[in-house]
């Protein structure tokens, strides 16, 4: 067990995926999408939308980000034993935690040692400052009590003994940067071409950010000219049902009660959580209800082609061998592969006829 305090580590995977997987759907292929909304919506706008293109300038601190990180690739660790620990120092430990004499699940380092930085390290209590004053080799008694508010119920509270040894002190021995250091950690020969071929390759990831950043503002533009004059009920609160399943599936999974989980998302009770889910769903059907009609309207189209190979992409990316495993996984359906293939399709149609309209120096 980490004795640190739980940070925020688990990721709302709920955002990414909120009408996925939302109750029993009956699947008709790309009929089941286009079109499937336009009742709800009148759209306004959406041919010859105007925007002013992304374009994200690689700078000098992007560069001496790359130089810094390679720095880091290249650093070491020394291993000092013959100076006593101070606060700040990062030092590798063992320990064996242990409560009224009987050991804790999860409180041993099994003698793996484990590295922290004095003062910083998240432990609880005043932990790091007991070690601290201690030589390489010493091994003595951390002792501690748990919070109230722990999140393992069991220990909450709670008076803990940590048998602990002081393994070395370390050093971090940051290297030159030079053509040697480019030369032996990368493909490039000198620090020039190293910089280079960073600032290129920058270069074309913030091009694909920027078109990406384009067609999300075209079709939110779009959205937000368009009037929906109602969302169908049953499909959103299917979609709001299922994402609250899911919330107390993760905190079951992390064997965390709902409202703990909540509360590490910014959630003070469930009505919070209900309206977070609400306003996103709201924010996809949305999306769905415009993608949908304008298909209909200009007649775009999906194949069954198309479909295979974007299961494939999704077996491939996740790992998943056989179609029937695939079927299984509940956070896709057929519906929502042929939405997210339509979107693509809608998004470079809405791309193609918007107009650019560079911004003013």
């Amino acid at each position: 067990m980490k004795i640190r305090k739980i940070a925020n580590v688990l990721i709302l995977a709920m955002c990414l995926s909120l009408l996925a997987g939302c109750g029993e759907k009956k699947n008709e292929g790309a009929a089941a999408v286009i079109g499937k909304y336009s009742k709800f919506i009148t759209l306004g706008q959406y041919k010859g939308v105007e925007y002013t293109p992304s374009h994200t300038e690689v700078t000098d601190e992007d560069i001496q980000s790359d130089i810094d990180s390679l720095v880091y690739q290249g650093t070491t660790d020394e291993k000092i034993m013959d100076r006593t620990a101070t606060m700040g120092d990062t030092v590798n430990v063992d320990y064996v935690g242990t409560i009224d004499g009987v050991e804790f699940d999860g409180g041993n380092t099994n003698g793996a040692g484990t590295e922290i930085t004095l003062g910083s390290s998240g432990y609880i209590d005043d932990f790091d400052e007991q070690i601290a004053g201690h030589t390489p080799g010493d091994a003595f008694d951390v002792n501690v009590t748990f919070p109230d508010g722990y999140t393992d119920a069991n220990l909450a509270g709670k008076d803990a003994v940590f048998k602990t040894t002081l393994n070395y002190i370390v050093i971090h021995v940051a290297p030159e940067y030079n053509d040697e250091l480019v030369a032996s950690l990368t493909d490039s020969s000198t620090t020039e071409e190293f910089e280079a071929a960073k600032r290129k390759e920058r270069e074309e990831q913030n091009s694909e950010t920027d078109a990406r950043n384009d067609r999300e503002n075209i079709l939110k533009s779009i959205i937000d000219q368009t009037t929906f004059k109602e969302f169908p009920e049953q499909e959103m609160q299917e979609a709001i049902d299922n994402q609250i399943a899911y919330f107390q599936d993760l905190a079951d999974s992390n064997g965390l009660d709902v409202d703990t989980l909540m509360m590490y998302y910014g959630f003070q009770s469930s009505d919070d959580l209900k309206d977070y889910l609400k306003e996103n769903v709201q924010d996809e059907m949305r999306r769905k209800m415009v993608v949908s009609t304008i298909a209909e309207l200009e007649g775009i189209k999906l194949d069954d082609q198309e479909y295979q190979d974007k299961v494939k992409e999704i077996l491939d990316a996740n790992g998943i061998k056989t179609i029937e495993e695939f079927e299984k996984n509940t956070m896709y359906d057929e519906e929502d592969i042929y939405m997210s293939l339509l979107e693509e399709k809608v998004v470079d149609f809405l791309v193609a006829n918007a107009v650019k309209v560079e911004a003013e120096e």
